[in-house]
């Protein structure tokens, strides 16, 4: 039987204009996506987005306008039978005071166990090519176009 899963992800800045990079090793495979995940039953973007950057930040957000979204067929890489649909959307800290508690690192080198960190980028240093997926590289795309073209 043929799936479809939806993910949401947050475009998060702090007041440097830098943009909040995750990297994660998940089922032994590095990815370099953004902070998000899987939405569940009966659940919207914006609460499935408001738990994962809880669960993954331990910090409360506000979503804003969706910037992005796939409009390609993606299968999932770790499951043949699921088509993936991500959205992405600019988010904002409830409390911009928190972004500096925020456990990150200077680089981009990913764990080497399964889990997650993150890591600020500049606007200038982000590159498409960088991310892992297809999907990711497109969104990364259009959030450069929006920072560039307000």
């Amino acid at each position: 039987m043929k799936k479809r899963t939806i993910r949401v992800y947050g475009f998060l800045t702090n007041q440097q204009g830098e943009l909040l990079v995750a990297l994660e090793r998940f089922r032994d495979q590095p990815l370099v996506k953004y902070p998000g995940g899987g939405v569940e039953w009966a659940e919207s973007h914006q609460t499935a987005l408001k738990r994962e950057f809880m669960e993954e930040l331990a910090l409360e957000i506000e979503v804003e306008t969706c910037c992005y979204f796939n409009d390609f067929a993606v299968i999932s890489a770790f499951d043949a039978e699921v088509q993936v649909q991500s959205f992405f959307y600019h988010v904002q800290a409830k409390d911009p005071h928190q972004l500096s508690a925020l456990t990150t690192q200077e680089g981009w080198e990913i764990p080497e166990e399964n889990g997650e960190v993150f890591h600020w980028v500049s606007a200038e240093a982000l590159r498409p090519n960088r991310f892992t997926y297809a999907i990711e590289q497109a969104a990364t795309r259009a959030w450069l176009d929006t920072t560039r073209n307000p």
